[in-house]
């Protein structure tokens, strides 16, 4: 590590350690995300993460970023899903995931309901992204409004509408390849709106 690295991870602790924010930071330290009322810590960001991983026996295991990619939009994705003719309720997301979980090979698995309310997510995102025009300006929206009202930790990385729309080009991409026809869903999985922090000791862990 040069002596430029350790001086700038020396500072950056020792604001931690103060209870300061670091700088580029719009929220308190131990927060990932604030946005429209909502907090999302990097500590529930992680425990989100560890239930899909634990759920699924290790076969679906999305990272902070992209859980805190559906934390963020999903629930105004599902409110928009209301006005479809595709609404995502609790049960079809329950019947979903685990049907999805089937598919990926995981026999018997009890589903949470914090993972299940996730899929409810994905699935509204998934439902909005290729229904029609008008569904994708409104997931459009939703995305800039996070973009433009959300405080980021710089260790979870800046959010942005861009970014969301060309992973999930990717995600479509991926799950063409693989032929994965109804289950095209399982791709968005890994959906993520945040691009990596460019300051280097805010780098993901």
């Amino acid at each position: 590590m040069s002596f430029r690295r350790r001086l700038a991870v020396i500072a950056a602790s020792s604001l931690l350690l103060a209870g300061c924010a670091v700088p580029g930071q719009g929220a308190a330290p131990g927060v990932a995300a604030e946005y429209d009322g909502t907090t999302l810590t990097t500590a529930g960001l992680d425990q989100l993460a560890a239930a899909w991983a634990e759920d699924s026996d290790g076969l679906v295991a999305p990272t902070r970023d992209q859980v805190a990619t559906y934390a963020l939009i999903g629930p105004a994705a599902v409110a928009a899903t209301e006005d479809t003719d595709s609404p995502i309720t609790t049960g079809v997301a329950a019947n979903v995931a685990s049907a999805w979980f089937e598919y990926v090979g995981v026999t018997d698995a009890e589903i949470s309901d914090e993972v299940v309310e996730q899929v409810r997510e994905i699935l509204a995102v998934y439902v909005l992204s290729l229904t029609d025009e008008d569904t994708q300006a409104q997931l459009a929206e939703i995305a800039a409004d996070v973009e433009d009202s959300g405080l980021f930790s710089p260790r979870l990385g800046d959010f942005s509408a861009e970014a969301l729309s060309a992973s999930m080009a990717d995600a479509q991409t991926q799950a063409s390849n693989l032929g994965l026809g109804t289950y095209t869903f399982i791709m968005y999985t890994d959906v993520s709106g945040f691009s990596a922090p460019d300051v280097s000791w805010a780098a993901r862990d």
